[in-house]
């Protein structure tokens, strides 16, 4: 892209398009996506469809809901409860319902009767996974490209910062060198291509949002084995957000779900999850979706 006063310009008029895109509503990380904002979702998806065309990756698409049980056994409740969204439902009959149903306006309780269902919103495409191959440890290596509908308890207004966002995954799962290879391999292809379609990206080492009083020395000992890196882009203007992450999670799954490699120690697994809608966000922030592919 050539800098001028004009390019500076429409930089700023598709910066505010971006926003005028985006209609919140009345709960902060809420956001409406309207026809123009998800041609270029759909161009993201395209594109990251291409480039993983490379290795041979079993596509699934997982619902926006998880087993509650797999978000218990992972740990994912203890580390991070201030994020987890659980699902909850009326299980009283017609009659008792009368009684209550006067409750049912805002800001009523009418909800204080519901109990905690054996599904939860799911917090990350991944976690789909590592049940399913629980039972077929002759898949292994594998390699999956699964999206899905995410939860993420953030009740900000911050630009690219939802609650409810779709997150595109690639995951490994195998031999522990083979999974830092892969980690690396993708940070680097994701790094590249979204330097060359015009986002100013940056590769920072990062750690995820632990809660509670180990929050600082999981963050640390995560950080320090190198865990976890974050592609960063701005997503508007005096905001930067990661829009990549590239992650080796170990043993960790492999130990929780059984999976196990074929000598029988237990599987290590990495990701690489891309945020569609915080990508659309800078691709429309840079002012560089014209180099997406139709």
């Amino acid at each position: 892209m050539v800098y001028s006063p004009e390019v500076t310009r429409k930089q700023s008029m598709i910066s505010s398009a971006a926003q005028a895109l985006l209609s919140a509503t009345s709960a902060p990380g809420v956001t409406l996506f309207p026809e123009a904002f998800e041609r270029i979702v759909a161009k993201l998806r395209a594109a990251i469809e291409e480039i993983a065309a490379a290795e041979d990756f079993t596509a699934l698409t997982a619902p926006p809901v998880l087993p509650r049980e797999v978000v218990e056994r992972s740990g994912y409740v203890r580390e991070f409860p201030h994020l987890l969204g659980s699902v909850h439902n009326y299980g009283g009959d017609a009659t008792d319902w009368l009684t209550r149903r006067t409750a049912a306006v805002p800001g009523g309780l009418w909800h204080e009767t519901q109990t905690i269902a054996d599904v939860v919103l799911t917090p990350a495409a991944c976690y789909h996974v590592y049940p399913f191959l629980s039972a077929q440890p002759e898949a292994l290596p594998a390699r999956f490209a699964v999206e899905s509908w995410c939860y993420r308890h953030e009740a900000t207004s911050e630009p690219g910062r939802l609650r409810s966002f779709r997150m595109r995954e690639l995951v490994y799962v195998g031999e522990p060198k083979a999974c830092i290879e892969f980690r690396d391999r993708w940070r680097e292809r994701a790094s590249r291509w979204l330097t060359e379609l015009g986002l100013d990206v940056t590769v920072e080492a990062a750690t995820d949002p632990f809660f509670g009083t180990g929050a600082k020395l999981l963050s640390g000992s995560q950080r320090a084995q190198e865990l976890k890196f974050e592609l960063a882009a701005p997503v508007a203007d005096g905001v930067r957000q990661a829009v990549v992450s590239a992650n080796c999670h170990k043993s960790h799954f492999g130990e929780t779900f059984g999976v196990r490699l074929p000598e029988g120690g237990p599987a290590h697994s990495a990701c690489i999850g891309f945020g569609l809608e915080r990508l659309a966000m800078a691709v429309l922030h840079a002012g560089c979706d014209e180099a997406l592919a139709a």
